[in-house]
């Protein structure tokens, strides 16, 4: 059995995880859409994990969009 979770960034991005229900190694597994993966010790543990990864990966691509806008705002800016 898991649980599918919303996750939603401080700009209003979404992305989705699933945490398992323990496994029978008594772990359990975690999943994001953007394909990452791993194992915890507790349920609650597994969802911390899924939220900083999407947390990292989301901030890392609103980054890599505000580079690509500001340099395409220089450049306009500039052959004028």
């Amino acid at each position: 059995m898991s649980q599918s979770f919303t996750f939603i960034d401080v700009a209003g991005n979404r992305a989705q995880y699933t945490v398992t229900d323990k496994d029978h190694h008594n772990d359990f597994r975690w999943s994001t859409d953007h394909g990452d993966h791993g194992v915890a010790a507790s349920f609650e543990e597994a969802q911390y994990r899924a939220r900083t990864v999407l947390k990292n990966s989301m901030e890392a691509n609103r980054r890599s969009d505000e580079v690509t806008r500001m340099g395409k705002y220089a450049l306009r800016w500039r052959s004028h």
